[in-house]
């Protein structure tokens, strides 16, 4: 058995999304980073104070790619921990953002940690399915989709999991109504966009977090029929890469209680992307 302790991101056809007047504050406003991939801020006051930011992805966009975490080889554990600015930069990554559930939490980087649930890297497998962990699937040709077990994992490319499916067939699924910092994944009706968002939480008067049916609710205004809620508490974190390809923070996250400090991870999922022509 092991041991876990659950803790609880364009161009083109993205464009196309339906606006969304939903949840937010405010319409999101989106920024084109590179080829195919824009990023906005969120906000909402009611029922209470929540930030977040979204990462809208064109997976039919020249140059789209994706990475999970991969294996540690025959190391202990199945991967190796990182902070997500860590395996952003390591793998020349334009986003990046913590993915599946895992155990045990470490203070420091490299040491060996286990996922939870279903985890694919590059083709192979990295962490087997477990009963009632969904799961993100994406195709080496960049076809995604959210599912739950059992998987069928032929020609699928990457994969992370998560807690709970939050959206199915444009529907909000009512799940966990505890209030956390969320990290979730969510697919367009069309299968052409790919949403990747967090919200912030624990953190009065900034953002005190979402639960997992806000979090479809989020993910539905945002364009999407399928949404997955990932790994979330202190380990919610988006990463982007500057304009020099160092790591860049977009989030707040709040590992130990301390606002602005990433948690070492054991499952990320990063995208590339080509570069916006020079100007």
């Amino acid at each position: 058995m092991r041991s876990v302790l659950f803790v609880v991101l364009a161009t083109g056809t993205a464009g196309l999304l339906p606006a969304a007047d939903g949840p937010f504050k405010h319409p999101p406003v989106w920024k084109l980073l590179c080829s195919g991939v824009e990023l906005t801020n969120l906000a909402r006051d009611q029922p209470r104070l929540m930030k977040g930011h979204a990462v809208r992805i064109d997976l039919k966009a020249a140059g789209i790619g994706f990475l999970a975490t991969p294996g540690n080889g025959d190391r202990p554990g199945e991967t190796d921990g990182l902070k997500t600015s860590t395996f952003l930069k390591r793998h020349k990554l334009q986003v990046a953002i913590n993915a599946a559930p895992f155990g045990p939490i470490h203070k420091y980087e490299e040491q060996e940690q286990d996922v939870v649930g279903v985890q694919v890297s590059g083709g192979k497998l990295v962490s087997p399915a477990q009963p009632g962990f969904p799961a993100l699937l994406l195709t080496k040709d960049n076809r995604a989709r959210v599912a739950a077990p059992p998987f069928d994992l032929e020609g699928i490319e990457n994969a992370v999991g998560g807690f709970h499916i939050v959206l199915k067939g444009g529907e909000v699924i009512t799940g966990d109504k505890s209030i956390h910092p969320r990290t979730a994944a969510g697919v367009s009706a069309d299968g052409k966009t790919l949403v990747l968002l967090v919200i912030d939480g624990r953190q009065k008067d900034f953002s005190d977090g979402a639960t997992t049916a806000e979090v479809g609710e989020w993910l539905k205004a945002l364009g999407c029929a399928e949404g997955i809620n990932l790994d979330g508490g202190g380990t919610t974190t988006l990463v982007i890469a500057g304009a020099d390809g160092a790591p860049k923070l977009i989030n707040r996250p709040i590992h130990a209680n301390k606002s602005g400090t990433e948690r070492v991870s054991a499952s990320h999922l990063g995208v590339f992307a080509k570069p916006l022509p020079q100007k």
